[in-house]
């Protein structure tokens, strides 16, 4: 059986229970206007008595309601068997009928007295037998009406959830992808440092400290999907400071990114692994020019990665390389709001271009 949420119904604050009051003394005057142009014509009636009338009976109808609800919470609609809440529900209406018909009563009579009237009710048995008949409907609306929407606010609450659960998922799973590119990097960059150390000792020891600091700047963010412009910069200067000291007068790298971005709020990791992509198929000997350029057009911040290394024949981008990890983190961060695509850079080389959407 679900649970009750806790913010179900008739839990109200004081300036709830003050708008409660408010709107069943407003339909008893709505019924009773419509008593009094029902009358009017057929009999003589003085217009404040069917005000009250309606409004007597509509406030004990409203003050029995927080009852009803606790009552069915104590004898669900959908308990099994379902005579376990037929035969207390049988009851309770019967119930409800003579609190009903009893308040409106002791009501009535004051109402009256302060007007310097007798209230007369009429034949009892026959009239209580009336109201019995529509106090039963009531009853059932009434439970109807809580029935309702507590199935409503099980059910938001559980696509609530849902959304939670989906939202945590496409977290957890952006964070996966993310830690694949940090291994893969940490193991091309000790092999760059390996390499160099044998033809440059103090080259190896300034690419050791610049790995330093991009692993420094991955701690400092490596709970976080997305961070600042001027942090991703930050890894990706350090990576590039790497390569180029690993082809040292073989690779020129140039970084162009347009004011006022640094605050812009990106995804984590996401210009490292294109740049290694390109230096991996289309820079292969390390010798030739990469290019980054970071701009911005309305919301849409773009990133545009080029090389006049070999080209490419093939446009396709295959899962499993740093290109599909990056696809992906953009579809579950950016679904539907992003371009991504890989072309042909003339005269020659490739281009990587990719946009999303920014909040600031």
């Amino acid at each position: 059986m679900a649970a009750i949420p806790s913010n179900s119904p008739f839990r109200p604050t004081r300036s709830g229970w003050a708008l409660y009051a408010i709107l069943a003394l407003l339909f008893g005057v709505y019924l009773g206007i419509n008593q009094i142009v029902d009358l009017r014509g057929h009999m003589v009636v003085a217009a404040w008595k069917p005000l009250v009338w309606e409004i007597s009976s509509v406030i004990v109808i409203f003050a029995l309601i927080p009852i009803i609800v606790r009552f069915e919470r104590r004898f669900r609609l959908d308990a099994h068997p379902r005579w376990r809440a037929f035969v207390p529900h049988a009851a309770a209406a019967v119930v409800f009928s003579a609190l009903h018909i009893a308040g409106m009563l002791a009501l009535r009579e004051v109402a009256y007295a302060i007007a310097g009237q007798h209230y007369d009710y009429g034949n009892l048995p026959v009239r209580a037998f009336y109201e019995l008949q529509k106090d039963l409907l009531t009853y059932i609306v009434i439970l109807g009406v809580i029935f309702a929407n507590r199935e409503f606010q099980i059910r938001r609450t559980g696509d609530l959830r849902a959304a939670e659960l989906a939202a945590e998922l496409s977290q957890a799973r952006l964070k996966h992808l993310t830690a694949q590119i940090e291994p893969h990097f940490l193991f091309n960059a000790l092999n760059a440092i390996s390499n160099r150390m044998h033809e440059d000792v103090d080259a190896a020891d300034r690419m050791i400290s610049d790995l330093g600091g991009l692993l420094r700047a991955a701690y400092d963010s490596d709970n976080h999907v997305l961070v600042p412009l001027a942090r991703e910069l930050e890894w990706l200067r350090g990576y590039a400071s790497m390569m180029v000291e690993r082809f040292r007068g073989l690779l020129s790298f140039e970084l162009k990114v347009a004011p006022g971005l640094d605050s812009a709020e990106v995804p984590r990791l996401l210009l490292q692994p294109l740049v290694e992509n390109a230096l991996k198929h289309g820079l292969a000997a390390g010798r030739g020019n990469l290019s980054v350029d970071v701009s911005r057009q309305g919301k849409m911040l773009h990133y545009t990665i080029s090389d006049d290394g070999v080209g490419i024949d093939d446009t396709t981008i295959k899962a499993g390389t740093g290109l599909s990890n990056v696809q992906r983190r953009l579809e579950l961060l950016f679904p539907g709001t992003h371009t991504f695509a890989l072309a042909a850079h003339e005269p020659h080389g490739a281009v990587v271009r990719l946009s999303f959407p920014v909040a600031n």
